[in-house]
C-alpha cells in the first residue's frame, strides 16, 4: 500500500503539473485520463478501504467514517485554495504550487504507511498475531469470477448504484433546478456547500455509530433519509427552504454510503479480497455515476422539470429497501456466521 500510495503521489503531483503546461483541450482529457483517474484509486476511498479494513475490525466503521470524512474536508480546503493560487499567480503558475503543494502533503504521508499489522507483528487494531495450527492452511482467496456470482454481489451494487448515481445526478443539476424555481444564482451557489457540509457530518454520525448499529439498520436508516431527500425536490416550487431541506436530507444520509461501501465488503467478502471486490464493485458502479447526469437532463428536455427523475429514484430506493436489504448477506460466503 505504501508503494501504491507514493505512485498515486507522483501521479496528482504530475497530473497538475502537466496541466500547466497543456496547450489544448484534448491534452487535458488525456492528462486527466492517464495521470488523475489513476491517482484517485491509488489515493482515494478505495485505497483507504483496502488499508483500513486490514487494520481494524471491531472499530472499523469508526475509522472509514474518520478518513473519509477528509474527502468532505477537502472540498472545502482545495477549491479556495486553488483559486486563490490562480488569482496570485495566474493558472499555470497556479496549478504548479498546487502541484507542489499536494507533494508536500501527500509523499510524506505515504512513507509513514504501514500496510499491514503482520509488518508489525500485529494483529488488526494492536492485538498479538495469531499463531496458524500446524498442517492447517488458510482459504484461498475469492476470483473475480466467485465474487461476480455472488448474488449479494449484484445486491449491493443495486442499493450503492442507485444511492450514489442519484446523489451524482442531483449535486450535478442542482444549480439549474434552483434557479429554474427562481431562487437566484448565489443562493443556488450556497446549496452545493449546504451539501458539502451535510456530506462532511455525515461521516462522523457514521463513525459515531457504524459499530453500534447492525449493518442492515444503518443500511436502512441511509436509505430512508436519502429517500426523504429525493421526495422533497419533486416540489423545488416550494422555495429554498424546500430544496435546502432535500440537499440537507441527501448529503446526510447520501453521505453515508461510501463508508458503508467500505464497511460492508470485508464482512460481505472477507478481508482478504477487499481490493478485488472493491475495484469489481466500482466498475459496476461508474456505469451509474456516467449515465446519471445525462440521464437528469434528458428528463428535463424532455417533461420541462426534474420532477419525473426524483419520484423514480424516490421509488426506486423504496423497491431496494422492501426487496434487497432484507436479503443482504453480511458475512463471507462459505462463512457459517
Amino acid at each position: 500500500m505504501r508503494s501504491l500510495m507514493l505512485i498515486g503521489s507522483a501521479f496528482i503531483v504530475s497530473g497538475f503539473l502537466a496541466l500547466s503546461f497543456a496547450e489544448s483541450f484534448t491534452q487535458v482529457l488525456l492528462i486527466y485520463g492517464l495521470l488523475m483517474a489513476p491517482a484517485s484509486i491509488f489515493l482515494g476511498p478505495m485505497a483507504a478501504t483496502v488499508l483500513l479494513s486490514r487494520w481494524f475490525v471491531e472499530r472499523r466503521g469508526r475509522a472509514l467514517g474518520i478518513a473519509f470524512a477528509g474527502l468532505s474536508v477537502g472540498s472545502f480546503v482545495f477549491p479556495p485554495l486553488t483559486q486563490a493560487l490562480i488569482d496570485t499567480h495566474d493558472w499555470r503558475g497556479g496549478l504548479r504550487l498546487l502541484a507542489l503543494t499536494l507533494g508536500i502533503c501527500t509523499v510524506p504521508a505515504a512513507l509513514l504507511i504501514v500496510g499491514r499489522p503482520a509488518d508489525r507483528s500485529l494483529e488488526g487494531e494492536g492485538t498479538a498475531a495469531p499463531v496458524q495450527a500446524a498442517g492447517s492452511t488458510a482459504a484461498a482467496p475469492l476470483s473475480s469470477r466467485a465474487i461476480l456470482s455472488d448474488p449479494t454481489f449484484w445486491l449491493i451494487a443495486a442499493v450503492l448504484t442507485a444511492a450514489m448515481a442519484g446523489m451524482k445526478g442531483m449535486v450535478t443539476n442542482l444549480a439549474p433546478l434552483a434557479i429554474d424555481a427562481g431562487i437566484d444564482g448565489q443562493s443556488a451557489a450556497l446549496l452545493i456547500s449546504i451539501f458539502a457540509a451535510s456530506g462532511f457530518f455525515s461521516k462522523f454520525a457514521f463513525a459515531a455509530y457504524a459499530d453500534r448499529v447492525q449493518p442492515k439498520t444503518l443500511l436502512r436508516i441511509a436509505l430512508l433519509g436519502y429517500m426523504a431527500g429525493m421526495t422533497c425536490l419533486i416540489w423545488p416550487e416550494l422555495g429554498f427552504t424546500m430544496i435546502a431541506l432535500g440537499v440537507i436530507l441527501i448529503g446526510l444520509f447520501g453521505g453515508f454510503f461510501v463508508p458503508l461501501q467500505s464497511f460492508l465488503i470485508p464482512r460481505i467478502f472477507g478481508r482478504e479480497v477487499v481490493g478485488k471486490a472493491s475495484g469489481l464493485l466500482n466498475t459496476v458502479l461508474l456505469v451509474g455515476l456516467l449515465s446519471s447526469p445525462p440521464v437528469f437532463g434528458l428528463i428535463f428536455d424532455i417533461t420541462g422539470d426534474y420532477d419525473g427523475i426524483f419520484i423514480a429514484f424516490s421509488a426506486l430506493t423504496a423497491v431496494i429497501f422492501l426487496v434487497a436489504v432484507p436479503f443482504l448477506r453480511l458475512h463471507p460466503r462459505n462463512s457459517k456466521q
